[in-house]
């Protein structure tokens, strides 16, 4: 499998998904998928590559409105700049996850919010909540992730945002696709690994290309640990730890992304059938546009 490591200068874990394997021996073409963490603080060189090289002409922010607007994308001239959250910041007010769903939302929006904040007065109330979501005593970092990543299979407002996502993939012409979150880990990588099966990719080689953004995102998580849990004291290693394992990227997450689908679904074409109205047509015009 390609790595596909873009070696941008201020855009982290971007990644082209160019030269992945499909189970019937086509590959994925490059230049085509971009998948990366925030855009915010790319740089004029970063730009021209994704311009000029690339040819960009689509960005789907995926990010919520808190996100963007503490990290902005940066304005570029000809190229479709979509908003296309996945979730929203007000979700858990506006009752769109089930009571028994709304609490790991809301924590993981937070939690987001330590990534995203340049507000030092914002930043700092909400690192002191993810510290208290992780001190407390029935606190489990994994199960936690699990849950966030299983809550997103039968979510209506998800279905509805991954289905408008596949549709850009469907009617962009000519250049790159380029798709973001904060730091390109849960909800880039949940999308890429659907458009990935979409595209014939099996399961085994999606989880490694999952799996090969750990590597690029190792400086991102060690800013973020640094924030919560600096200390050296052993309480502090150990929530720091804990708190490891939420923005670090774990097979057992994407693994429990497609049991999931599975377990309601029966099989993820199903699911993409079914849930998302993704069609043969639309899965043959994926193939034609994005495969050699």
């Amino acid at each position: 499998m390609s790595s596909g490591l873009l070696p941008f200068e201020g855009i982290k874990n971007a990644r082209d998904l160019g030269g992945i394997a499909t189970k019937d021996g086509h590959v994925v073409r490059k230049g085509k998928l971009i998948k990366s963490g925030s855009i915010c603080d790319a740089t004029g060189n970063d730009l021209r590559i994704l311009m000029d090289d690339y040819k960009l002409k689509v960005v789907v922010d995926l990010r919520t409105e808190m996100e963007r607007e503490q990290m902005p994308d940066p304005c570029l001239l000809g190229v479709a700049q979509i908003w296309n959250p996945l979730f929203k910041s007000d979700t858990q007010g506006l009752g769109i996850f089930k009571a028994d769903s709304s609490d790991v939302l809301y924590n993981h929006l937070k939690s987001i919010f330590v990534v995203s904040s340049r507000n030092d007065g914002a930043l700092d109330t909400a690192v002191q909540q993810v510290q208290e979501m992780i001190r407390k005593d029935d606190f489990r970092p994994e199960e936690y992730m699990l849950r966030l990543y299983q809550k997103f299979v039968n979510n209506q407002v998800v279905q509805k945002q991954v289905k408008q996502f596949f549709s850009l993939l469907t009617n962009n012409r000519g250049g790159a696709i380029l798709w973001h979150c904060s730091a390109g880990k849960d909800r880039a990588g949940m999308l890429t690994a659907l458009l990935l099966y979409a595209l014939g990719v099996s399961k085994e080689t999606i989880i490694e290309d999952y799996m090969a953004s750990a590597e690029s995102s190792e400086d991102a998580v060690e800013y973020i640990l640094d924030r919560l849990f600096p200390g050296s004291d052993c309480q502090s290693v150990c929530y720091r730890e804990m708190a490891k394992q939420i923005f670090n990227v774990r097979s057992c997450y994407i693994e429990s992304f497609f049991e999931a689908i599975e377990r309601d679904y029966v099989s993820i074409d199903n699911y993409l059938q079914k849930a998302i109205e993704i069609h043969v047509d639309n899965i043959v015009r994926l193939k034609t546009l994005y495969l050699e």
